[in-house]
């Protein structure tokens, strides 16, 4: 469109009278607006209405899920349930014919300290491993378990007296 025929049609636009608006929405614009309160109480409504069929959309399929889960679980739950429970008959026994205790000593120091009261007190640290193997040779199997252990003994100072 050139320049010429774009003043012609504004000319044209002009001219034109604008058409009356139906009556119904002319007294709508006219009316003053709902109350808040109002405007509230219809809209919920026409949500729980449409809300309704929404739930009614989603409240099959979760439906469905949680009474498989709950199948699937109460399967799981019977099978651990039916197991034989394991006896003392049928469980293998270790029978050790071979047996070792061993304690060694890693390290040993002492130490000086105070007392609430100011005393001095001596304390000996010493670190020990202990060890217990067991060995049962008809299997073929070794068990051993090692334990750390710390020792701490209080020594009292050697007091001593005048002698007269």
């Amino acid at each position: 469109m050139n320049e010429r025929e774009q003043e012609v049609f504004e000319a044209e636009l002009r001219q034109l009278k604008p058409a009356r608006l139906p009556g119904e929405f002319e007294s709508r614009l006219n009316t003053a607006p709902k109350s808040s309160r109002e405007f509230r109480t219809q809209r919920r409504s026409q949500v729980w209405r449409k809300g309704w069929s929404t739930w009614l959309r989603w409240l099959a399929p979760v439906t469905a899920l949680a009474v498989a889960l709950l199948v699937v679980v109460a399967l799981l739950y019977r099978q651990r349930k039916s197991a034989p429970p394991m006896t003392a008959a049928s469980a293998p026994t270790l029978k050790a014919d071979q047996v070792e205790i061993d304690r060694q000593l890693l390290g040993s120091f002492d130490a000086v300290a105070n007392m609430p009261d100011g005393e001095p007190v001596r304390l000996r640290f010493q670190e020990w491993m202990e060890a217990i193997t067991l060995r049962d040779s008809v299997r073929g199997v070794e068990v051993v378990e090692r334990i750390p252990r710390i020792e701490v003994v209080p020594v009292s100072f050697a007091t001593y007296g005048k002698i007269n």
